[in-house]
């Protein structure tokens, strides 16, 4: 009886165990998650702000040449595509990692 008892005991511990490692695993492949979906999200804030500046270098500099509008034949489609793309256009760390993986 004393030995079926050790048994289920160990049993039980090693199926505590077990359990703890899995929700450890759990926990750590949702903060991962997490912080992937944060570097995504910047990576967006970040590309259109970069749309935004580049919409407003292209005022500056039409203001700046008393009114000729080439500048903006470039500046103004990029910028826009910048601003409401959803492909990623900005080339950085976080480009070359997210087309890695």
């Amino acid at each position: 009886m004393a030995a079926e008892a050790l048994i289920v005991e160990d049993a039980y511990q090693k199926g505590y165990a077990d359990a703890m490692e899995d929700m450890r695993k759990k926990k750590e492949q949702r903060r991962q998650r997490e912080q992937e979906k944060k570097a995504r999200r910047w990576y967006f804030i970040k590309q259109k702000a970069y749309g935004f500046v580049m919409l407003a270098v292209t005022v500056l500099a039409v203001w700046a040449t008393e009114g000729d509008i080439t500048i903006a034949v470039i500046t103004v489609p990029l910028g826009l595509m910048c601003l409401f793309g959803k492909k990623m256009l900005i080339v950085d760390n976080y480009y070359f990692e997210a087309k890695k993986g």
